[in-house]
């Protein structure tokens, strides 16, 4: 008669036999010894990174497409001069770092599932507004909030990815995730040029379709976002009850990610007073 497989423990990363089951935080325990390791980090970047990645794809096609836009006649039509171009392309950044930390306080205290695909909902429709502009100032004002609304991507999907992975494996998958910058970069120019081709069409110059129709692909995409971008292991349903908690194992030895530490305004100050201290060394 075959014996029944003892039960696992996980302890930093690595799977070990014992004689009793060790609960988890929440209490479960894992009472098999069926899962890869492997196998499930490709079952979770398979199903995590590509979606991740392609928001961050959009979010870079609609900040860079001003300067595609520019040659179309965006500048001449907006009768805005150099300095005032580049006044617009600084709003951005004004706004994405005034409301970065926000947005991810934001994040922190609602969902992945509900906030990323939100946020891209709201750029895509702030992007598709700076295609009807009418004017320069308010070619400025939509420019700013582009930066606001896309200032919680970045740094919200890199606080997601490590709730999923251990310290020494979030950096891989981050650089994934940072290359569809140079995705952008590599196809948003042709992409711009052929939907320039519209210009005539609804009385609109070739400029605002760029704007209109690459911000109506990133809503597209946020609105699907919803049915793939996931929660954290411990609900996420393409885990198995038994993966949940491998994951929520492996990763409370690592890193304090797991532990349900609810945001105060007190730990900020605690830690910019630390800094303001002990700076750090160059």
């Amino acid at each position: 008669m075959a014996s029944t497989p003892p039960p696992f423990s996980v302890e930093n990363g690595h799977v070990s036999e014992k004689s009793d089951i060790t609960p988890v935080s929440n209490g479960d325990a894992i009472e098999s010894t069926s899962i890869n390791e492997k196998a499930l980090m490709r079952k979770i970047d398979s199903r995590l990174l590509p979606a991740v990645t392609l928001l961050y794809l959009c979010s870079f096609l609609d900040r860079s497409n001003v300067g595609n836009a520019r040659l179309e006649g965006l500048s001449s039509d907006l009768d805005m001069t150099g300095n005032q171009y580049l006044t617009s392309l600084t709003l951005f950044f004004i706004g994405y770092v005034l409301f970065e930390v926000p947005c991810n306080i934001v994040l922190k205290r609602t969902s992945p599932k509900f906030w990323l695909p939100t946020m891209t909902l709201m750029w895509g429709t702030v992007c598709t507004l700076m295609g009807v502009s009418q004017s320069r100032i308010g070619f400025f004002i939509v420019r700013f909030f582009l930066g606001v609304t896309e200032s919680g991507l970045f740094a919200g999907v890199v606080f997601y990815l490590s709730m999923w992975y251990k310290r020494d494996e979030v950096h891989f998958r981050v650089a994934l995730f940072f290359s569809a910058a140079s995705l952008a970069g590599a196809f948003g120019g042709i992409l711009a040029w052929g939907i320039a081709h519209m210009r005539g069409v609804g009385g609109y110059a070739g400029w605002r379709w760029i704007f209109i129709l690459e911000g109506l692909l990133t809503v597209s995409v946020g609105a699907g976002a919803y049915l793939f971008i996931f929660n954290y292991p411990d609900t996420a349903g393409i885990l198995t009850r038994d993966e949940r908690i491998f994951i929520q194992h492996r990763l409370k030895e690592d890193n304090d990610s797991v532990r349900d530490e609810a945001f105060n305004w007190t730990n900020v100050s605690k830690a910019m007073a630390e800094e303001m201290h002990h700076p750090s060394q160059a």
